[in-house]
């Protein structure tokens, strides 16, 4: 979706006006640190600058094309060591990693991932100074009072780090601030703190016995990561179960595809025109990908029907959504798209199945659904009929608007498709509207 990202050249306008402020603003620091701190210890400097590389490299990729490391552990002890000005200027390392060049990441994320370190990391340690955080090893004298530097400027970090990933993502791909921050980051709040402390904790074992000691907190960075890492593959578990699940649909019925993939698109599209909180736009694609779940337990003489069905056909066709709700009841992280699935051919008007909804009775992700997999069924060819063009199906949407449809999804649907519209009412046949929405087997 996100492909053609890969040169600066297709950066959206805003999206270059933000990286390069936040060039600036990380240039601002090092030069501002390198004024302050003329004569640095630039031995320790390159030992913390290569252990923030190593943790850099094994970074976690997250959803939206961006990574989370535990290299902050390492960016906050530095801080506490030598101060802010070291920091930055060890944080330059994270120009370049393994995961990035592995992961072939654009050079202006690459640059926009270091400057955003280098930022956090000269924001975060100068409010340390300020809320009077000590310098170098913190013996028993400066407890408690540390602890609201240390707190402070972990939390600084957090959000300075978190927020300038959440603006990028947002300005690259166009996509709510709040919900984009809230779907990536949110989860984090503990783990940081957690970081926080081992970062903390390694400042003082190195003050005490030098850099030989950094190996004992070798394990719990390790440990940290693989948290990341388990919840980020059970994502990755997730989508596998989905695609193995419309596989197994797809190989008894041949109409279906193709169609899933296309309906969770077409449906993604709505919901991202209607800001839609990200979790909800992926429970939503979850579901669009198995709504046809049902069909497994329907014969393949009915589903390969060459021609239209017959009434008892139709009834056990209606019974679907109902199977396929039965087959993903059980699998907990579906759950929330269970009502999606179930009421996906409910009408706005009360005339649908398999309940029989009206208006906002009908879930919110099932009336987007709705809109989708008509369309994609209207644009896809049947025995009995050929497929519409886009605009005639988008033309058909609009025209049953308030009693099939909800007319703000099918709005949102179609302009976010960039299907242009003529003001001229639909010249089809009612007879023939109604096979090719209503029949959406």
């Amino acid at each position: 979706m996100y492909e053609h990202l890969t040169t600066v050249a297709n950066v959206p306008a805003r999206a270059k006006v933000f990286f390069y402020s936040i060039y600036a603003a990380a240039f601002l620091a090092l030069v501002v640190s390198l004024i302050i701190k003329p004569v640095l210890p630039w031995l320790e400097v390159a030992f913390f600058a290569l252990l923030i590389f190593i943790a850099d490299s094994f970074a976690i990729r997250l959803p939206k094309k961006a990574s989370i490391s535990v290299s902050f552990a390492i960016i906050f002890a530095t801080t506490i060591l030598f101060g802010p000005w070291v920091a930055s200027l060890a944080s330059l390392i994270t120009v370049i990693n393994f995961s990035d060049l592995r992961n072939k990441i654009p050079w202006y994320k690459m640059l926009f991932s270091a400057c955003n370190y280098i930022v956090s990391a000269f924001v975060s340690g100068y409010i340390y100074m300020l809320a009077g955080g000590a310098i170098g090893k913190i013996t028993a004298a400066n407890f408690p009072y540390i602890i609201m530097p240390l707190s402070l400027s972990c939390t600084i970090f957090f959000i300075t780090n978190t927020s300038l990933i959440t603006l990028a993502i947002a300005y690259l791909y166009d996509e709510s601030i709040f919900n984009t921050w809230r779907y990536n980051f949110q989860w984090l709040i503990p783990n940081y703190y957690a970081l926080g402390v081992l970062g903390f904790i390694l400042a003082q074992i190195y003050a005490s016995s030098g850099p030989a000691s950094v190996i004992l907190l070798v394990v719990p960075l390790l440990i940290a990561r693989q948290t990341f890492s388990v919840y980020m593959n059970l994502k990755g578990a997730y989508v596998d179960t989905v695609s193995a699940l419309v596989q197994a649909l797809e190989a008894k019925d041949p109409y279906t595809r193709g169609h899933s993939e296309r309906v969770a698109k077409y449906a993604e599209m709505a919901a991202k025109e209607l800001r839609i909180p990200d979790e909800k736009v992926e429970t939503l694609r979850y579901a669009a990908l198995l709504h046809d779940i049902g069909k497994i337990g329907i014969a393949r003489r009915i589903l390969n029907k060459p021609g239209r069905l017959t009434n008892d056909e139709f009834k056990r066709i209606q019974t679907h959504p109902g199977l396929g709700a039965e087959i993903i009841g059980d699998i907990d992280f579906l759950k929330e798209a269970i009502p999606a699935v179930y009421y996906h051919h409910e009408r706005l008007n009360g005339t649908g199945y398999a309940e029989g909804l009206s208006g906002e009775r009908i879930p919110l992700l099932a009336r987007i659904m709705t809109v989708a997999d008509s369309f994609d069924a209207m644009t896809s060819t049947r025995s009995y009929r050929p497929a519409l063009s886009d605009e005639e199906a988008a033309e058909e949407l609009m025209a049953c608007r308030g009693s099939q449809f909800d007319p703000k999804i099918v709005e949102a649907f179609v302009k976010a498709s960039g299907i242009s519209l003529e003001d001229r009412k639909p010249d089809m046949e009612e007879l023939q509207l109604k096979i090719a929405i209503e029949d959406t087997v």
